[in-house]
């Protein structure tokens, strides 16, 4: 058996609260978790998790075996990042999450051209929306603009990101231009996710802050979802400007309201309490701040862009 094998299951299953969450997260099936902690409980002679429909929960036994088998992968871990560190080398399992957007058309692209890079670097993405336990679901680096909450991880600011009221030309002939926030309500507002705007969405001009009406159309699960219903015309959405930059530049799509701005979103770097800075982190870091430099409505705050600069 390999015990630190075992422990990384073990854990896995005591943190996410079942099997087959440590399956998800540990990329295995089932029973090869199961089959893990059987192999603990064996060579322990003792029960380490009591399981039941709902999930699994440890025992006294397997308390102790959980603070001790967390010391041993931290202990571990820290070893690697220390040899890593010595070595200069980039290599070794990488796994990283931000949304969907932002994975589609940033990152995603980021990590194909660093990957060719550096081939030894095998980085896996998890896109989706939402605020993820970093330490619990083994994430090495978060890339957020949402509020980042209680993520169990060191925030770091690293940009803005603008945002544009877009529909088509066609759309806006038919239903008309608004000419001030309150004529907002006079068009079909495509929702991202019931998370997003429900009854208004704030709007800038200057100093001023207002809360415009909307009537929600359409909501849609995902972000080519929205897109494709702007090109059905159904309606305006809200998008980030690096998704519709292209298309708002050659006449597809138009702003709503230019004049009105949506206020920007904060765009942050989340890593793991306590994480060293490993090689395999800094080179994604440096691949996506130089990605960004030159990304349609993404500015980056003075401490990111020096931090490029010294990487260059």
């Amino acid at each position: 058996m390999d015990l630190l094998k075992a422990f990384e299951g073990y854990v896995s299953a005591v943190q996410s609260g079942s099997l087959s969450g440590a399956a998800r997260q540990r990329g295995m099936t089932q029973p090869a978790i199961s089959q893990q902690v059987s192999a603990l409980e064996r060579k322990f002679d003792t029960q380490l998790l009591s399981r039941n429909r709902t999930g699994v929960r440890m025992t006294q036994s397997g308390e102790l075996v959980y603070k001790h088998a967390t010391a041993m992968l931290d202990e571990q871990a820290e070893l690697e990042t220390a040899l890593e560190n010595l070595s200069g080398k980039v290599e070794g399992q990488l796994v990283v999450t931000t949304s969907l957007a932002f994975s589609q058309h940033i990152l995603g692209e980021v990590i194909v051209e660093l990957t060719k890079q550096l081939p030894e670097l095998k980085i896996t993405l998890r896109a989706e929306d939402g605020v993820a336990d970093l330490t619990a679901e083994n994430i090495d680096l978060a890339i957020w603009s949402c509020n980042v909450g209680d993520s169990n991880g060191v925030v770091r600011k690293i940009g803005t990101m603008e945002t544009l009221h877009v529909a088509t030309p066609e759309y806006l002939d038919t239903v008309g231009r608004p000419q001030t926030p309150d004529d907002l309500i006079n068009l079909e507002y495509i929702q991202y996710k019931s998370t997003d705007d429900r009854i208004a969405t704030s709007l800038q001009y200057g100093s001023e802050t207002f809360q415009a009406p909307i009537k929600i159309g359409l909501t849609a699960q995902f972000p080519d979802l929205v897109i494709q219903a702007l090109y059905g015309n159904l309606g305006y959405a809200k998008i980030p400007e690096f998704l519709v930059a292209d298309a708002v530049k050659s006449g597809k799509l138009e702003v709503v309201l230019p004049q009105w701005k949506i206020p920007e979103k904060e765009l942050f770097i989340v890593y793991p309490a306590g994480e060293n800075n490993s090689p395999r982190v800094i080179a994604l870091l440096h691949a996506l701040l130089k990605r960004l430099e030159t990304t349609k409505g993404v500015k980056l705050v003075a401490s990111a862009t020096q931090l490029q600069m010294n990487r260059t």
